[in-house]
This record gives C-alpha cells, structure tokens and sequence, in this order.
C-alpha cells in the first residue's frame, strides 16, 4: 500500500502534543540568548507547536493540487516532526529536576553548552519551514507555464 498524502500525519501529532501538554509539568526553562532572556514554558511550548502541525495540516489541505513535488512533501512532513520531537524530548531533558531551569546566556563565543542545542533546533525547525513555501512557489510556477 503506498501512502500518498503524508500531511495527514500531523493532526494525530498534534493531538498527542495536546495530550502530552495536559500533563502537569510545571518547569520552564530560561534561555538568554545575547542580551535578551526568553522563558519557554513546557505546557506553552507543546500548545504551540500543536498548532502550528494544524495549521500546516490545513495549508497542506487547501494546497495540495498546487503543490510541486510528493517528494519535498515528504522531506518537510518528515523533517518538521523530527525536530519537533528533538525539540520536546530535549526541553523535557534540560528543565527537568536533574538539571537547572536557569542556563547561563547562550552564546558561541563562550563555548558550547548543551542548552545550545534547543535554539539552534528551532531555527533549523524555522528554515525547515521554507521546503513547504519553495514547494508551492515551484507549483505556481508550473501551472503559470
């Protein structure tokens, strides 16, 4: 059996990311990153990105016939839950009881630290993002010619 429409994978994602999120687990994590200090709570963090696997689900939806390649559909499917389970796995990980919320600011030039990973996976997680929009750009330029 092939299965030719890997977006419908992310409403059952984001549903056990709701699920996940209902569970008490009242840590937050600081990260300072270069002069700004950002507090992601556990809970917050989950819901949102929940979200966002909705919203792409329903972009995928109304954009399908549009789109250029199965192929990048699977690459950003694939690629965008990857991330995201490194995300929560290492935020539950790093503020949890065994670790300090608080980390010091985050930064190259002091050194490698392993609270570093989170942002950098959030940005790879923001660029993964431009595979869906590359996708639909080359998919409107096909249909233009």
């Amino acid at each position: 059996m092939r299965f030719s429409k890997p977006y419908h994978i992310l409403p059952p994602a984001a549903v056990l990311l709701i699920m996940l999120s209902v569970v008490p687990f009242r840590h937050s994590m600081n990260v300072g990153v270069q002069g700004a200090s950002y507090v992601l709570n556990y809970i917050d963090t989950l819901r949102s990105f929940a979200m966002l696997l909705l919203l792409l689900w329903i972009l995928y939806m109304f954009t399908i016939r549009i789109l250029f390649s199965t192929a990048l559909i699977w690459i950003h499917i694939v690629l965008t839950l990857l991330l995201l389970l490194s995300i929560v796995l290492l935020f539950f990980y790093f503020s949890g009881q065994h670790h300090p919320a608080s980390v010091g600011e985050v930064s190259f030039q002091s050194g490698f630290s392993p609270q570093m990973i989170i942002p950098v996976l959030i940005w790879i997680l923001l660029i993964v993002q431009l595979s869906y929009i590359l996708n639909l750009l080359m998919g409107v330029v096909r249909r233009l010619n």
